[in-house]
């Protein structure tokens, strides 16, 4: 079975509350020590939970660090939605502010940072597990935004796939730059709103005619 293929099987299982436990606490020692840095025997020792616990529904390392991806993604696919989004409601202004806040609440959080270094890494051995954080997070949001610069394509010389790209790079390049060398920390509501504005603005003026 492909990582992917247990990532899904897992996301759509449900989980006992002792089981959750056990993968919160995996989860934080996956985020930070990675796969080989990882311990079963010192996750037990400092979490109170015993090795027993752990092998009563996880029969291996492997199987307990597939759990953590999957528990992961589906975390942030949640945090990465535009479920209340519509199109034709909005300014195209608003609606690039409004995806803009929502990529980077998703995507530059500390945790989002440390499940991308997990992902990367993992997708060494498993490409499968890279293309599925793909598919539900970048892939996403520029669905989303050619959706949008399609309805204002009278607009703009620039064909939506192009523009739902070059968006994203603007929003993201820099901050998360920025996150990953440790340079920058959290964005405040106040940062990020500036930022938001910004780019938006800066965007408009260069694709788009007045």
């Amino acid at each position: 079975m492909s990582r992917q293929r247990a990532v899904t099987n897992f996301v759509e299982s449900q989980q006992t509350k002792k089981e959750l436990e056990v993968l919160s606490v995996a989860s934080e020692y996956f985020l930070n020590h990675g796969y080989k840095g990882t311990s079963i025997n010192a996750m037990a020792r400092d979490s109170g939970i015993s090795k027993e616990s752990i092998y009563r529904y996880f029969s291996s390392k492997l199987e307990l660090f597939e759990a953590v991806v999957a528990k992961q993604l589906s975390e942030y696919k949640e945090r990465l939605q535009f479920t209340d989004f519509e199109y034709e409601s909005f300014s195209l202004d608003n609606a690039l502010k409004r995806t803009a806040e929502t990529i980077i609440n998703a995507v530059s959080s500390d945790l989002t940072l440390s499940l991308r270094r997990l992902i990367f890494q993992e997708t060494i051995q498993s490409p499968d597990i890279g293309q599925y954080y793909y598919e539900i997070g970048p892939q996403v949001a520029y669905v989303h935004l050619k959706k949008i610069f399609a309805l204002h394509q009278d607009e703009t010389d620039f064909d939506p796939e192009k523009l739902a790209h070059y968006f994203v790079a603007m929003t993201l390049h820099k901050t998360m730059l920025q996150r990953e060398c440790g340079v920058l920390k959290p964005l405040s509501k106040k940062q990020m709103a500036t930022h938001v504005a910004e780019v938006a603005d800066d965007f408009l003026k260069a694709f788009f005619t007045n």
